[in-house]
């Protein structure tokens, strides 16, 4: 008899064992063949094994392949970058919005101030990313700070009339018909 099996380096079975021959003449030929398992790469038939291909000997042969598992390719670091406009307050005047998703660590990033109506641009967060960069690991965001500009003041004044003759002399009493107007 000669079965096949297929292990890890910790001896845990992968595959099998299969049946390759079952009581067959001694001497007859066998073949088995190397597979292939996500995860894992060939390592080598065990010590204990009977070779890959043979003949067929008296008794019970165990071909063993051993296969060890793939180191994973190491990720690259990415990170993201956001943007968002706020007022001195924190009230969102627009964003989040992403910049950058899922990019390499060192690309490069860049933001930029924006109007808006009744508001003018004070500075950055404190705890804001800066406005142009490269991308770092993990998370960064760029936060935009803008104060209420104060509301325009009226502008007023005072008209006054004055009566009076060709020389100057008054004539009627004067007489102020808007204040602060």
């Amino acid at each position: 008899n000669v079965d096949v099996k297929y292990i890890d380096e910790d001896g845990n079975v992968l595959e099998g064992p299969t049946q390759v021959k079952t009581n067959a003449p001694v001497g007859e030929d066998y073949t088995t063949e190397q597979k292939t398992f996500d995860g894992y790469e060939f390592k080598a038939l065990s010590s204990d094994s009977a070779p890959a291909n043979g003949k067929v000997t008296e008794g019970d042969s165990h071909v063993v392949y051993v296969y060890k598992k793939k180191t994973p390719a190491p990720q690259p670091k990415t990170g993201n970058v956001d943007v968002k406009y706020i007022d001195e307050d924190g009230n969102v005047l627009e964003g989040p919005t992403q910049v950058k998703t899922n990019a390499p660590v060192g690309e490069d990033y860049a933001t930029s101030q924006k109007t808006f109506n009744g508001y003018e641009f004070k500075g950055m967060s404190s705890d804001s990313a800066s406005a142009s960069g490269k991308v770092t690991e993990g998370d960064s965001h760029v936060i935009y700070v803008y104060k209420k500009k104060p509301a325009p003041q009226p502008k007023t004044g005072n008209v006054d009339v004055k009566y009076v003759d060709e020389d100057g002399n008054e004539v009627a009493p004067s007489e102020q018909v808007k204040t602060n107007a």
